[in-house]
C-alpha cells in the first residue's frame, strides 16, 4: 500500500512540474528546413524571459515590455483555436522551411509557399521572427 502511494505521489509531482513549466510559457516558435537544414527555436515566457537555441547558438534575453504587450495582443487576436493546424502550398517547395508556432496548447505549422495564411497569423510570425537574434 505504501509503495503504491509513493508511486502515485511521484507521478503527480512529475505532472505538476510539467504543467508549471508549460503554464509559464507564452509561446514557442520553431523554424527549420531549407537547403542548409536550418533549425532554430524561440521560447518566450509570460514574464518576457526568452531563450533562443539552435543553429545560431543559445541566447537568453528579455523581451521589452512594449514588445511583450504587442506579442500577447497579436497571439490573442490570431484566435489559434480557429486556425488550421497546417498551411501548405499546393505543390511542395523543395528546400523550403517550416515555421511552427505554439500558443495555449495548440501548434500551427506554415510551409514555404503557402499562400492561404490568415493575416492575423502572419502578424504573429513576423513579430516572432523579429525577436530572434
Amino acid at each position: 500500500m505504501a509503495r503504491r502511494l509513493i508511486v502515485i505521489l511521484t507521478a503527480v509531482a512529475a505532472l505538476a512540474g510539467a504543467g508549471t513549466a508549460e503554464a509559464k510559457q507564452l509561446t514557442r516558435y520553431d523554424i527549420g528546413g531549407g537547403i542548409a537544414g536550418r533549425y532554430d527555436r524561440l521560447m518566450v515566457e509570460r514574464d518576457g524571459s526568452a531563450v533562443q537555441s539552435g543553429d545560431s547558438g543559445d541566447h537568453r534575453f528579455t523581451v521589452s515590455s512594449r514588445q511583450l504587450r504587442a506579442l500577447k495582443r497579436e497571439l490573442k487576436a490570431a484566435k489559434f483555436r480557429t486556425l488550421k493546424r497546417q498551411y501548405k502550398p499546393k505543390f511542395q517547395v523543395f528546400d523550403g522551411t517550416v515555421q511552427t508556432v505554439r500558443y495555449n496548447g495548440r501548434g500551427v505549422s506554415i510551409y514555404s509557399g503557402a499562400d492561404n495564411i490568415p493575416q492575423r497569423l502572419q502578424k504573429v510570425i513576423r513579430r516572432l521572427a523579429r525577436l530572434m537574434r
